[in-house]
């Protein structure tokens, strides 16, 4: 009996070694594999990118103690001008409108917007959570001229709202919005100015107050992170493990499928990230990821939508984080794009036979007929050396359907002159769109669009070299 019982115990030591052999590793030591740990880098940073270039200028235009700050979470930042070739603020900026922008908390209590009444005015208040996907669109022709009070709540947030406020549920507890008003050039900019000034952030609890205090934010809670760390694989995923703690997401079928990959490489949001615990070679892999993810992202960038006469047609989603790769390259492009309800977007680096566009050649495009727009539309002209309006004799940095002095064709079409040099000709130089003498790129802008572009029906036409 003794030796039956044995054998039966030896039977079962040996089923339990065989079964432990066939199962998946724990995973509670990270990968220390150099091309492992540059896989699931390259991966892991494009697929953040939005997140991580938002947080980026979350915190130097709230935080940064070497640029000062007149403004910070959960307040405006008016510009109560329209923007020139000075600006610096954001990458590829409109001249059509003025702005307010403001960055948002949510973590200790919902937030109170208000909207002015607007009377007449066109406008557009585009709300986003950190990963850019747009929570809310409110605008002119969502809200109406009456405008009205909306409380921006945290993912799970339970509470009552005052009567009359709105709830809008954020994707994250952070997150950003950007008013823009439509204005017709300086001569109706106060006017614009003036409505500008109703816009209001309040916390629910000081809702109804005579006066609403300053927030005061503690800098300590958000982590340094500037444009120069952006390529640096150590400061951007050891920020990015911190900040997907400070803003989580929820629920999202993205955030699940790159779970298993922060827990292989050890950045699982979690359990934290240490960067000293990795091995060289993953330190490695990590470092060379930032990098080359950065460059693929600016290399894809000019082709990631569909291209029709060398134009790049951008028509977004709200929830844009579901194409990594789009929603990379408009982030790097330029921050805070809209979704294709609010405005729609063709980007041009290349003239119609396919070459660099310079503005040491000349060039024209014909608009026949014009984007069809229920609000306006604009052509604008960036110097590709920084992203930003060109500096020029007139102060030209678009051209559109409300720029004043510009002549249409009796059939309704416009020609529209890019060069750096100025036109002799009185036709082309009133239709003339100042270029950099060197390279350019253009964007042209439909707001509120109407179908004829949400369905393909109009396209842009091809930019030909003169």
């Amino acid at each position: 009996m003794q030796s039956i019982r044995g054998l039966v115990v030896a039977i079962l030591l040996t089923l339990v070694g065989l079964t432990s052999s066939l199962m998946p590793a724990s995973g509670v030591e990270p990968a220390q594999d150099e091309d492992l740990a540059y896989t699931i880098g390259v991966q892991t940073y494009i697929s953040h990118f939005p997140l991580m270039d938002l947080y980026r200028t979350l915190w130097e235009t709230s935080f940064d103690p070497e640029r000062g700050h007149e403004r910070t979470l959960n307040e405006f930042f008016v510009f109560e001008r329209l923007i020139t070739s000075e600006d610096d603020w954001v990458i590829s900026p409109n001249n059509d409108t003025i702005y307010l922008r403001g960055f948002f908390d949510l973590r200790a209590e919902p937030i109170i917007l208000v909207i002015p009444p607007m009377g007449d005015r066109q406008y557009w208040v585009p709300i986003s959570d950190m990963w850019h996907d747009f929570d809310a669109n409110l605008s002119w022709d969502t809200v109406g001229s009456r405008g009205g009070a909306f409380a921006l709540t945290a993912p799970g947030w339970q509470g009552v709202l005052p009567e009359g406020v709105r709830r809008i549920d954020m994707g994250t507890p952070i997150g950003w919005l950007l008013p823009r008003i439509a204005v017709a050039g300086e001569a109706d900019l106060p006017a614009a100015v003036e409505l500008q000034q109703g816009f209001k952030l309040v916390p629910l609890s000081q809702w109804g107050a005579a006066e609403v205090a300053r927030p005061k934010p503690d800098p300590a809670d958000f982590p340094r992170f500037t444009r120069n760390e952006m390529t640096d694989g150590r400061a951007y995923f050891t920020t990015l493990n911190e900040v997907l703690r400070l803003s989580p997401r929820l629920g999202n079928p993205m955030d699940a499928a790159m779970a298993g990959w922060l827990r292989e490489a050890d950045m699982d949001p979690g359990t934290g990230f240490d960067w000293d615990a990795l091995s060289p070679a993953a330190q490695a892999g990590l470092t060379r990821a930032a990098v080359d993810a950065n460059r693929i992202i600016a290399e894809r960038m000019p082709r990631v939508v569909p291209i029709v006469n060398n134009w790049q047609i951008v028509r977004l989603d709200r929830r844009m984080s579901g194409e990594p790769m789009v929603a990379a390259s408009g982030a790097m492009l330029g921050l805070l794009w809209n979704p294709a309800e609010i405005s729609t977007y063709d980007v041009a680096f290349l003239d119609g036979d396919g070459a660099q566009l310079d503005g040491r050649n000349r060039y024209v495009i014909r608009f026949d007929p014009p984007p069809p727009v229920d609000a306006f539309w604009s052509l604008t002209m960036y110097s590709a050396a920084n992203q930003l309006f060109v500096p020029n004799a007139i102060d030209r940095y678009s051209l559109g359907d409300r720029t004043p002095g510009t002549m249409y064709g009796s059939d309704g079409s416009i020609e529209i002159y890019l060069q750096a040099d100025e036109p002799t000709d009185p036709l082309e130089r009133a239709n003339w769109l100042p270029a950099p003498a060197g390279p350019f790129y253009l964007l042209t802008r439909h707001y509120s669009p109407r179908a004829e572009i949400l369905t393909g029906d109009w396209m842009p036409p091809p930019i030909e070299k003169r």
